[in-house]
């Protein structure tokens, strides 16, 4: 039997630089709040014994904005069923001013993050903190304190002001503590390390298996088939590896045992993790974990956190309860969150979609052996030799109609043309995403609980680019549809149709507005004898920084230089207004700078830019993570000409008169008394058939030239 699971993610950019020691034991809660101006802690004397958790605040203090998306386990599935018992959400709440039915089992809080790691909740309802975006930089207002009750931070009616952070240019990780630099895990392709820390605390400790077993179960080194390591990699088909980390610092096959006096009580979770980053970096002599490890899965012992795991988003750390370290799909679903995948979701139902490892967990050593949806599947990058972009509503030629071929992850090959994932894009918004849930006995995806050779439908935010959560919509079978009404918003509608299975692939026709069936009248060119310079920017949260230019280079005949610019752009994580030019058909050089430094994508937002020239979208596939800056060139010279003819032309092949090789003074072979060929008198060439009585055309007495004594020079 498998028991369905539920997870906590702690949404952030990253976790910052680790404690430089933590509290072992909860604070008694003192009576009474009373702000103290001066130290900004309410009852100092309260905080006395936990001097990490309850803290002072300081004036102009930086924080990072994180919310806890927290998830209860409430339901089972039986291992033979395909799909879909629906779990028990009862006691599952809203929090942070969204009511709930359970107010001891919220669906997501807010928090703040210091410089050191330590998180606090803010107070419900104590203050503005809409439109904050999880991982941003904040300041706390001025008279915000932390309330002695609970240790919350109350923001006394005042709002968080966004701050970005300062970064080092240096990437020194010893002076630089920005959240976002010092453990932004984005990419997931290369070689990775983990450490699994078997956690020992007061009155209990992690239980489940020994060193040894854990290894085994997280990295296989004696043989477990399915586990972290294996899972990612055949998912990924080699482009991620993960290895045991910390051999450099004695840790013997990925894992290792911290002991720390925290009490092993519910819901001490947070202390008892603070306790073991500091163990860590005083046993092993470092500031940091990541100086051992990419990634760290801390196995708290039974009973001290609600919840099965969570993990901080583009993190480094992740946190089981007890035996859940040992699950493969709860490893690849928290470490998941590392690296920056939200939660598969269907319909109302959070962790709904049973399809890959993004949905539920389940309490099984061995499974289940799938892989993940399209939306996550377009974030890795693993297929991005494989995957189709439609600018739904753009002019390119398959962005409204697009009939193929869907391969099945299971069956990528870097040496055929295939096509893997399939991209619905809109300006704004949501976006579609598509792929063949491909599922084969003994394969790599053998084990998808909901969907198997189907073709699969999910709406993602973060635009396939950055954290965000999908949603199922559609699991199309042979010769079923599904439309997408108003899907730009403007009345015409999106059709995906599956016209059947063949050969192990599924044929998959995609129509937007009626387009595939049907010619479109043509259109007068805004531009004559011109093209038109489309511009599209999509902002991130400090669009002020971003800026573009264009500007002619090469030396086209007729080509006039536009030197164009970019408007100023003053609104945050929004599609501007296209910027449309006339310009002569000739070369152009474009260049986004962001003068910050970090693109537009997707540390602070998810911004996107697109360049048309005519309908050509020339800069295709090139993302918003460019730092400083992208140049890049299209166009070219209008009518190249051909090469010069000669002022005399010769034909390539010259008649016979002038003959080909001209003759020397006399033949080559001088001529006999009489012509070769007879006759020459009366004609040059004698008929094949002898000439009738009367010929069509009788010859003359003598030829028409006579002959020279020397053939004509």
């Amino acid at each position: 039997m498998l028991f369905r699971s539920y997870c906590t993610a702690a949404i952030a950019a990253s976790l910052v630089a680790p404690l430089a020691s933590a509290a072992s034991t909860a604070t008694s809660a003192s009576h009474g709040v009373e702000k103290n101006k001066n130290l900004r802690g309410g009852d100092h004397a309260a905080f006395s014994a936990n001097k990490h958790n309850h803290r002072d605040l300081q004036e102009e203090e930086e924080f990072t904005f994180l919310i806890a998306d927290i998830q209860y386990e409430d339901g089972v599935i039986a291992s033979s069923r395909n799909r879909n018992l629906q779990g028990n959400s009862q006691g599952k709440g809203k929090g942070n001013g969204n009511g709930g039915n359970n107010p001891n089992k919220p669906g997501h809080t807010i928090h703040v993050q210091d410089a050191n790691g330590l998180i606090f909740e803010i107070e419900e309802g104590s203050g503005d903190t809409a439109g904050t975006t999880s991982g941003s930089k904040v300041i706390l207002p001025p008279q915000a304190f932390r309330n002695p009750n609970n240790g919350k931070i109350n923001l006394a009616g005042g709002s968080l002001k966004s701050k970005k952070p300062k970064k080092n240019k240096n990437r020194d990780l010893q002076e630089d503590n920005s959240t976002t630099e010092l453990h932004r895990h984005l990419a997931t392709t290369g070689a990775k390390t983990v450490v699994a820390v078997m956690v020992n605390a007061a009155g209990a400790s992690y239980d489940h298996a020994s060193e040894a077993v854990l290894s085994d179960d997280v990295f296989g080194t004696n043989g477990d088939s399915f586990n972290l390591k294996t899972g990612y990699e055949q998912c990924s088909h080699g482009k991620l590896t993960i290895n045991p980390g910390g051999s450099a610092k004695g840790i013997i096959n990925g894992v290792t045992t911290i002991t720390v006096d925290t009490a092993a009580t519910l819901g001490n979770d947070e202390n008892m993790r603070n306790a073991v980053t500091a163990q860590i970096n005083a046993q092993f002599g470092v500031s940091d974990p990541t100086e051992i490890a990419d990634y760290w899965m801390y196995c708290l012992p039974p009973g001290v956190m609600n919840g099965i795991a969570y993990a901080f988003i583009n993190s480094w750390q992740s946190v089981y309860s007890n035996d859940w370290c040992n699950y493969p799909s709860a490893q690849i679903h928290e470490v998941g969150h590392n690296f920056g995948y939200g939660h598969s979701n269907e319909g109302s139902e959070d962790y709904g979609d049973q399809s890959g490892m993004m949905g539920y967990s389940y309490s099984d050593d061995e499974g289940p052996v799938m892989c993940f949806n399209a939306a996550k599947s377009w974030q890795t990058g693993w297929f991005v030799d494989k995957q189709v972009n439609m600018n739904i509503g753009s002019t390119g030629a398959t962005d409204n109609c697009l009939e193929t071929e869907i391969t099945g992850q299971t069956d990528y090959d870097v040496n055929l043309d295939q096509t893997i994932v399939v991209k619905m894009n809109k300006n704004s918004g949501k976006d579609l995403f598509l792929m063949y849930n491909k599922k084969t006995a003994g394969g790599i995806n053998s084990g998808t609980l909901e969907g198997g050779n189907t073709v699969m439908v999910v709406e993602a935010e973060g635009e396939g680019l950055a954290y965000g959560e999908s949603w199922l919509l559609g699991k199309l079978s042979a010769g079923s549809s599904q439309t997408f009404a108003n899907y730009l918003g403007d009345g015409r509608d999106l059709v995906v149709s599956v016209l059947s299975f063949s050969n192990g692939k599924a044929q998959v026709k995609i129509e937007f507005d009626g387009l595939c069936d049907r010619t479109m009248a043509p259109t007068t060119s805004p531009c004559p004898n011109q093209k038109q310079v489309s511009v599209e920017i999509t902002t991130d949260n400090y669009p002020s920084e971003t800026s573009w230019t264009l500007k002619k280079v090469g030396n086209c005949a007729g080509q006039a230089d536009p030197n164009l610019s970019s408007p100023s752009y003053s609104t945050a994580n929004t599609a501007q207004p296209t910027f449309e030019q006339c310009v002569d058909k000739g070369q152009y050089e474009f260049t986004i700078n962001d003068s910050y430094g970090d693109g537009i994508c997707c540390g602070y937002g998810t911004g996107s830019f697109t360049v048309l020239y005519g309908d050509t979208n020339v800069f295709d596939g090139v993302g918003g993570d460019f730092g400083s800056s992208f140049t890049g060139t299209f166009g070219e010279c209008e009518g190249t000409p051909p090469t010069p003819a000669p002022v005399n032309p010769t034909p390539t092949n010259p008649p016979t008169n002038p003959p080909t090789n001209l003759p020397t003074a006399n033949p080559t072979n001088p001529p006999s008394a009489f012509p070769t060929n007879l006759p020459t008198n009366p004609q040059t060439n004698p008929p094949t058939n002898v000439p009738t009585s009367n010929p069509t055309n009788p010859p003359t007495a003598f030829p028409t030239n006579p002959p020279t004594a020397n053939p004509t020079s």
